[in-house]
């Protein structure tokens, strides 16, 4: 697929044109006027809600998808993006392989940013879960080859941005997307190192011997029950130069999570294939960092294993030495995520990041807390807390800032080892953030993202399909490319 921008006097010959309506019914004065009269017909018909998209063919030309942009002042990127997408979906089932996507800058974003946000959407909703469906029919993509930003001025680099960004979501829905027998540590880490070869990112891969050598115990504790050997995926993007790293970005990567010992209760268990969504957001990301060209030097880690119940498994009471030298009590075997996730810190830190964010569908209490529409934000001290969150914003992702405070350190001291990976189910997201905070070094700021109440979508919606979501994807990106040297 294309993407190139168009004045709108030279808008050549499409077969779908998508336009969006403000509530004020003002429809955008670039438009042909021939154009705008079909607009003007379908809103006075059958009027138009925010995000819910209304065709109707112009004459023997092409259609025109009207998408309810709510109020113009309310108007911004996130909507931009959303409604580029509603737009896409309507026409799923059509024959159109030429779009024109409209770009109102009378709504007062600016042009370039509304474009950057309008290509995120077009390639988002381009991805669809059915990928194992033997009937082709099912899981065919639209035609659509070119899609045309009509809007005044200079917009590539937008264009570029919003495509590397849109796809590197997609990358990370994809992975999360596929069944754990198809998506084991190891072929993780080949397409890791696949991505970052064609990002121009360095990869190394750690198997379970070299971990050792580390004093890894507390990531290898978790793996103890799998068949599968564990991955630790470390990736490099040099793009400043120079030594040190401007910040390390840390995913936990359970590539199927059974609970172990612990196990799980059947219902919903198959959804925890996508376990390592924090892995794929990282993988995701700094490849996307690599082809942008982002300069700052950033280290992505992402320790990958199963969580099974095997004959050689970690026991509850079990006690293991992670890397930065503590010794944990696993109570629970299925508050793994946070075992590998410590190691997953203190490596980053150890290489040299003093500004860590770890991204993790860490505890379903923060699903509990939050819902399903935003994830849960932790981490010290409080100005980097509020860096992340303007990065989130700024991106499109929506975070919350939680509290994080010694009451709950307090809370995960073990009885006979320095920490307890559980310590009851209230406050249960703050308690496992404190957990990780345990690994945090004096100087380092430090943030966590716990995704697990936004990783995957239950309703297919006109702005996003269900299954996977690829969360904080953006807000990594976003915050890399802040935090780049001038």
């Amino acid at each position: 697929m294309r993407f190139r921008s168009v004045r709108p006097n030279d808008m050549p010959a499409v077969d779908a044109i998508v336009v969006p309506l403000f509530e004020d019914r003002a429809v955008a004065k670039t438009l042909d006027r021939a154009i705008r009269a079909v607009v003007d017909r379908i809103a006075k018909d059958v009027g138009v809600t925010r995000l819910y998209a209304v065709s109707s063919h112009f004459g023997e030309g092409p259609r025109i998808v009207v998408v309810g942009a709510g109020k113009r002042l309310e108007f911004d990127a996130e909507r931009a993006r959303r409604l580029a997408s509603a737009g896409l979906k309507s026409l799923w089932r059509s024959r159109a392989k030429r779009l024109a996507l409209v770009i109102d800058t009378d709504a007062g974003l600016d042009p370039g940013r509304a474009v950057r946000a309008a290509v995120e959407g077009v390639v988002f909703a381009m991805w669809r879960p059915e990928a194992h469906r033997t009937r082709e029919e099912e899981r065919r993509l639209p035609p659509l080859d070119t899609v045309l930003l009509v809007v005044e001025g200079d917009v590539k680099e937008a264009i570029k941005r919003g495509e590397t960004v849109g796809e590197a979501v997609n990358v990370a829905r994809r992975l999360a997307n596929e069944p754990a027998n198809k998506m084991t540590p190891s072929t993780l880490a080949a397409v890791a190192a696949g991505l970052a070869a064609e990002a121009g990112v360095d990869c190394d891969v750690l198997d379970a011997d070299e971990c050792r050598a580390l004093g890894m115990h507390s990531f290898l504790s978790v793996a103890r029950g799998s068949h599968e050997p564990p991955k630790f995926i470390v990736l490099r993007h040099a793009g400043r130069g120079g030594k040190g790293y401007d910040a390390g970005f840390v995913g936990k990567g359970i590539t199927f999570d059974s609970g172990g010992i612990s196990i799980k209760p059947a219902e919903a268990m198959h959804r925890m294939k996508a376990d390592m969504t924090g892995a794929a957001v990282v993988v995701a990301a700094l490849a996307a960092l690599g082809k942008l060209g982002t300069r700052a030097n950033i280290i992505g880690v992402a320790p990958c294993t199963e969580n099974l119940p095997g004959g050689g498994a970690t026991k509850p009471g079990d006690v293991f030495t992670s890397m930065s030298g503590k010794t944990v009590e696993v109570i629970n075997t299925d508050a793994e995520g946070r075992l590998v996730l410590i190691d997953g810190i203190t490596y980053a830190q150890r290489e040299g990041a003093r500004r860590v964010v770890d991204v993790a569908t860490l505890t379903g209490a923060i699903a509990v807390a939050l819902g399903h529409h935003f994830s849960g934000l932790f981490g010290r001290p409080v100005g980097f807390v509020d860096e992340v969150v303007a990065a989130a914003h700024a991106a499109g992702d929506r975070v919350w800032p939680m509290p994080l405070t010694d009451d709950y350190r307090e809370e995960i001291r073990s009885d006979i080892a320095d920490l307890s990976n559980s310590a009851g189910r209230d406050g249960g997201a703050i308690k496992a953030a404190a957990f990780l905070d345990a690994a945090v070094e004096e100087g380092t700021e430090w943030a966590h993202l716990d995704v697990a109440g936004t990783y995957w979508e239950e309703l297919d919606r006109p702005y996003t399909p269900k299954g996977p979501q690829g969360p904080a994807v953006r807000t990594l990106i976003e915050l890399a490319e802040r935090i780049a040297p001038a």
